[in-house]
């Protein structure tokens, strides 16, 4: 049976202090922006199970564990939103570039993540005959940044890294068995690779991202909970997977 551990990077609207020790705009501006980019409930979506999970417990506009530590490499920089964002969706500067405060947040919130992270993957590995990692995200079309994009939206949005692989493949299956509208890697694309293993890949460690629209479920509990166990169902297709 394969083993499921659940990413969950960007549920929390949580911010530490030195945060707002580093801001250059009001509160008003930069609390609307977290609301907008948080994958507001998916912590709850993905819920109702006992599968590992890895949760980061600040908002990502404080951190982004998704992003790369180098923002040469990380295409989301230059709108702002490398690890440490700099600009809002709008374009709304709220902290200049500060180097000291830029290391510091990837030494003490970055990096301790991604290593706990791949300790948990590499247990995982030791005993299970294929584990995989599902990035769970929520979206919306206030935070697509490519305007094409933001037309025509799916319910759902299952991402993976190259070609269409059989878990690709049944998450987007089941999703439109349910009759909701599915788009392979649209509006976001690809799916989480622990650091540890971007260089040193792993035939038994599988990917897939799995973003929820969130006009599907936003302030709505009934659907919040139909959502949670359709998710689940899928969750118990994965286990038995044959790769």
């Amino acid at each position: 049976m394969n083993k499921i551990i659940l990413h969950i990077p960007h549920a929390s609207k949580e911010l530490p202090q030195v945060f707002w020790e580093n801001t250059c705009q009001n509160r008003e501006t930069i609390e609307r922006f977290i609301d907008e980019i948080t994958d507001i409930d998916t912590d709850v979506l993905f819920a109702g199970n006992d599968y590992e999970k890895i949760v980061f417990p600040y908002s990502r506009v404080f951190c982004d564990v998704e992003k790369f530590d180098n923002d040469d490499m990380e295409p989301m920089s230059r709108f702002g939103m490398g690890v440490v964002y700099s600009k809002t969706n709008l374009g709304e500067i709220f902290r200049t570039y500060d180097k000291e405060y830029s290391e510091y947040v990837l030494r003490y919130y970055y990096f301790p993540y991604h290593r706990a992270l791949d300790k948990q993957v590499e247990e995982q590995l030791q005993t299970a005959d294929y584990v995989v990692l599902i990035d769970c995200h929520a979206f919306s079309k206030d935070i697509v940044m490519n305007k094409e994009k933001q037309i025509d939206l799916p319910d759902i949005c299952i991402g993976f890294n190259g070609e269409e692989d059989e878990l690709a493949k049944l998450c987007i299956q089941f999703f439109e068995g349910l009759h909701y509208t599915v788009k392979s890697n649209d509006p976001y694309s690809g799916a989480m690779i622990p650091n540890r293993f971007i260089s040193q890949p792993n035939e038994k460690l599988k990917t897939v991202m799995i973003e929820i629209n969130k006009e599907l479920y936003r302030e709505n509990p009934q659907a919040i909970k139909r959502i949670q166990g359709e998710i689940n169902r899928l969750f118990k297709k994965i286990e038995l997977l044959k790769f």
